[in-house]
C-alpha cells in the first residue's frame, strides 16, 4: 500500500469523524427542543480493487419509529376530536344551569307550577297573577335563550371548522413543498434531516385537525392519507379544501360541504373521509349532539306550553271577554273542521257570569267535520264545507264565528262575554268533549292560548291523502340530503308540480316528491301518517337525513312554508324562540283565564265567578300529567310526564358531557402514552450523546495519528534523498 493511499485513509477518517461529531453537536444543541428528532450519523467503508481504502459518511437520518409515529399520530386525532367534544359539550351543558338551582330551566318550570297553584287558592290576587304570567315568561325566555345559545355554539362550532379548514391547506402546501426539497438533498446526497423535522413537525400539527397517516417513500418524501384512504399529498400533489361558513345559524340551517379536490382534480365532500381529528369532532358536535340537544329541548318547552294552553282554554277570564282570536293553522275552514268529533259549546255570558246563550255543537262521530247543534233548545245541523255560516245562522247574533286566513276567531254580538267549553264526559249519556288530534276545540284553534307562537308548533296536520296540499304550483323547496356522517350526497331544487292538487298527489303521484327523477325517491322516502304528518325516511344503513337551504312556499297563500307546516328539518329546533306569553295577558293580567265555566248552572246562578281557582288548579297539575312527547334527540318519545322529561333532559345533557370529559381524559392519558414512547425513541439522550462523542473523538485521534505517520514517513523518504 502506498504512502498516498494511508494518507487518504487517514484522511478519509478524519472528514467522517469529523462529520459525526457535527451531528452529535447538533443533538447536544437541540437537547431541549421540542419536536426535534435525533439525527443519526452513518459511515461506508470505502473499497477499491477489493482493497480497503479508507471511510466516508453515509446519509444522515432520523432517528424515527414509523410504528411509534403513527401511534402518535393517531393519539394525536382522537384526542384533539374528543378535547373539542368536550370543550363544546361542557358549554351546552353550562347554559342549562346546577340542577339545584331554582334559577335553571327546569326550576322556572318548578316556579310556574307553584305559582298556577298558589292562584288556584288564591285567584282574585293581582301581585299573584302578575308573577305568575312573569314566572311563564321568564321560563319561556330561558328555553329561548339556551336554544339561542345552542345554535351560537353551533355557529361558533361552523366557524371553527372553516378555520381549520385553511389551517389544514397550509400545512398540506407546506409538506407537499418539503417533499420537493427532501427528494432534491437525497439525490445531491446532501443532509435532508432538517427538512424532514420540519415535515414531521407539519405532520403532527396536521393530525391535530384531521387523521392521517403516513407513507415514506424512497426518495425521502411522503405520501399522506386520511385513515380511509383519502390521499392528501402525494410527491408534488397536495389536495386542496374549501369551505363556506353558514352567514347565520338556527336549528335548520342545512350546512354546506366540506369540498376536498384530489391530487388527481377529483372532488368529493371530506366529512366521510374523516375518522378522527379537530374538524371531526366540530363536525360531529355542529350536526348531531347539538342538534339532539336543541330538538329535546324545544320538545320539553312545546309540550309544556301545549299543556298550559290546554288547561287555559279549558278555562275563562271573569269576566269573559267579549272576543276570542286563535293563532293561524294554515288550513282552510274544511280542513280545519273535519276530523273533529264530540261535543263543545259556544256560550255567551252578562258581566255577573251568568249564561245568556248556549249553543252546543255536536259533531258526528265519523270525523267528517259534520253534526248537529242545539241553540237556547232550537236545533240544527251544521257542516264542515259550511261550517262558519252554519253556526252563525243558528247563534242568530248573539255572537258570531269567523275563520279567514287560516284563524278562527269568536266575538259577541253585544256587551256579553264569549267562552267555549267542552262538555265533560258522560259515559251515561255517551257524551265526549270534542276532539281533533289530541286537543279540544278551543285548544286546537288556539282561541284562548296563555302561551302564542308566530310559527307551526304541533306537525299534526290533519291532512288525509285526498286533502288539497294548498301550495303553490311552481313554488320551490331546496333540499340538502345528506348521510349519516355529515357529507352530503344531494341536493335537489323541487316544484311543487302542477298536476299535483292533492296530498297523495305531492307525496307519491308523477313528479311528487317520491319520484325519482324529479324528486327525492333515489335518497328516502315521504309519508303521510293517519294524523296527517308528513316524514321522511332517508335509505341507508345508517340513514340518509333531510336538510331545506331555502324555502319559497305558503300554504295557501297566507300559511306556513312547506318546511314550516310539516316540521321538516329540524323547523321544529326553532320552537322554543317563537314561544311567547299571549300579548292580551302579558298587557292585561285580568285576562289570565282561572276560572271554569258551569255548564250546568241553574237560571239566575252564576255559571262563572271570580273566586274560582279550577282554572289555576289545572295548569298547576300538568306538570304530573301523562304527556304523549314526540321522539326527538335523545328520547324516544312515548308517554311520560313533564316533570319526569325535563329531569331526563337534563340528566341526558350531564351524562353527555361527563362521558365526553371521561374520553377526553382517558385519550390524552393515551397520546401522554405514545408521545412519551415516541420520545423516547425519536428524543436526544444525553448520555448516549457523550458516548457517540468520545467515540468520534478518538476515531478522529487515531485517524490523525495515522496521518501524522504518513508524513513521518514522507519526511524519512525525502531525507534518504
Amino acid at each position: 500500500m502506498s504512502l498516498g493511499s494511508i494518507m487518504n485513509i487517514g484522511v478519509s477518517g478524519l472528514m467522517t469523524a469529523q462529520d459525526q461529531l457535527h451531528v452529535v453537536s447538533d443533538n447536544i444543541a437541540n437537547l431541549n427542543t421540542p419536536g426535534y428528532i435525533r439525527k443519526v450519523s452513518h459511515q461506508t467503508s470505502v473499497v477499491t480493487a477489493g482493497v480497503g481504502m479508507g471511510v466516508q459518511s453515509g446519509q444522515v437520518t432520523l432517528a424515527a419509529d414509523k410504528f411509534l409515529q403513527a401511534a402518535t399520530l393517531k393519539a394525536s386525532s382522537i384526542s384533539a376530536q374528543s378535547d373539542t367534544s368536550y370543550e363544546l359539550l361542557d358549554q351546552m351543558q353550562a347554559q342549562f344551569g346546577d340542577i339545584t338551582d331554582t334559577n335553571n330551566l327546569f326550576g322556572q318550570a318548578s316556579s310556574v307550577l307553584s305559582s298556577m297553584a298558589q292562584l288556584g287558592e288564591d285567584p282574585t290576587s293581582s301581585a299573584s297573577r302578575q308573577e305568575a304570567i312573569s314566572y311563564v315568561s321568564g321560563f319561556l325566555s330561558e328555553a329561548g335563550r339556551i336554544s339561542t345559545k345552542i345554535q351560537t355554539i353551533r355557529g361558533d362550532a361552523d366557524t371553527r371548522i372553516a378555520s381549520a379548514v385553511t389551517s389544514v391547506n397550509d400545512l398540506l402546501v407546506s409538506i407537499r413543498d418539503l417533499n420537493g426539497s427532501i427528494s432534491g438533498a437525497a439525490v445531491s446526497g446532501t443532509d435532508t434531516t432538517g427538512a424532514q423535522t420540519t415535515q414531521m413537525s407539519y405532520i403532527d400539527q396536521l393530525s391535530k385537525l384531521v387523521d392521517v397517516r403516513v407513507t415514506q417513500e424512497a426518495n425521502g418524501g411522503v405520501t399522506l392519507r386520511t385513515q380511509s384512504g383519502t390521499v392528501l399529498v402525494s410527491g408534488a400533489s397536495a389536495a386542496t379544501l374549501a369551505y363556506t361558513p353558514a352567514t347565520s345559524v338556527d336549528a335548520s340551517t342545512s350546512f354546506g360541504p366540506i369540498t376536498l379536490t384530489g391530487v388527481n382534480n377529483e372532488t368529493r365532500d371530506f366529512a366521510d373521509s374523516l375518522a378522527s381529528g379537530e374538524i371531526k369532532g366540530l363536525l360531529d358536535i355542529r350536526d348531531k349532539t347539538s342538534v339532539a340537544i336543541n330538538d329535546q329541548l324545544n320538545e320539553y318547552v312545546t309540550q309544556f306550553s301545549n299543556q298550559l294552553n290546554a288547561a287555559h282554554n279549558a278555562s275563562s277570564a271573569v269576566p269573559a271577554p267579549t272576543s276570542l282570536t286563535g293563532k293561524n293553522t294554515s288550513l282552510t275552514e274544511e280542513e280545519a273542521i273535519t276530523g273533529f268529533q264530540g261535543e263543545t259549546n259556544i256560550v255567551t255570558l252578562d258581566s255577573s257570569g251568568n249564561i245568556t246563550h248556549k249553543m252546543t255543537l255536536t259533531f258526528d262521530t265519523d270525523g267528517s267535520g259534520n253534526g248537529s247543534y242545539l241553540m237556547d233548545g232550537v236545533a240544527g245541523t251544521f257542516s264542515a264545507s259550511s261550517f262558519v255560516s252554519d253556526i252563525n245562522a243558528g247563534l242568530g247574533g248573539a255572537a258570531t264565528l269567523d275563520f279567514t286566513n287560516g284563524k278562527m276567531s269568536l266575538t259577541s254580538g253585544g256587551t256579553d262575554g264569549v267562552a267555549v267549553v267542552d262538555s265533560p264526559a258522560n259515559t251515561a249519556t255517551s257524551t265526549t268533549p270534542s276532539n281533533k288530534l289530541g286537543q279540544g276545540f278551543s285548544q286546537f284553534f288556539g282561541l284562548n292560548d296563555l302561551v302564542t307562537s308566530d310559527v307551526p308548533t304541533n306537525f299534526k296536520t290533519g291532512l288525509t291523502g285526498s286533502s288539497a296540499h294548498g301550495f303553490t304550483a311552481g313554488d320551490t323547496i331546496s333540499f340538502a340530503i345528506k348521510s349519516a356522517t355529515g357529507a352530503t350526497v344531494a341536493n335537489v331544487k323541487y316544484a311543487i308540480p302542477a298536476g299535483a292538487t292533492t296530498m297523495t298527489d305531492l307525496v307519491t303521484g308523477a313528479g311528487g316528491l317520491n319520484d325519482t327523477t324529479t324528486g327525492l325517491g333515489r335518497y328516502g322516502a315521504f309519508a303521510l301518517d293517519g294524523n296527517g304528518q308528513l316524514t321522511f325516511t332517508g335509505f341507508g344503513n345508517p340513514a340518509n337525513t333531510l336538510g331545506v337551504t331555502s324555502d319559497t312556499t305558503s300554504r295557501n297563500g297566507t300559511g306556513a312554508s312547506f318546511t314550516q307546516f310539516f316540521g321538516l328539518a329540524d323547523s321544529a329546533g326553532n320552537a322554543a324562540n317563537h314561544l311567547t306569553v299571549a300579548t292580551r295577558i302579558e298587557n292585561n293580567v285580568a285576562n289570565l283565564s282561572l276560572a271554569q265555566v258551569n255548564l250546568n248552572a241553574a237560571t239566575g246562578v252564576s255559571a262563572l265567578a271570580g273566586g274560582d281557582g279550577a282554572g289555576g288548579l289545572a295548569m298547576a297539575a300538568i306538570g304530573t300529567q301523562s304527556t304523549t312527547f314526540n321522539a326527538a334527540g335523545l328520547n324516544a318519545g312515548g308517554t311520560s310526564t313533564l316533570e319526569r322529561y325535563g329531569s331526563d333532559l337534563a340528566g341526558q345533557v350531564g351524562n353527555l358531557a361527563a362521558t365526553a370529559k371521561t374520553t377526553k381524559e382517558s385519550n390524552a392519558s393515551l397520546l401522554d402514552e405514545a408521545t412519551s414512547r415516541r420520545s423516547s425513541q425519536e428524543g436526544v439522550n444525553l448520555d448516549e450523546e457523550l458516548i457517540h462523542l468520545t467515540t468520534y473523538q478518538q476515531a478522529y485521534s487515531a485517524a490523525g495519528r495515522l496521518v501524522q505517520a504518513a508524513k513521518d514517513m514522507y519526511d524519512v523518504l525525502l531525507n534518504m534523498m
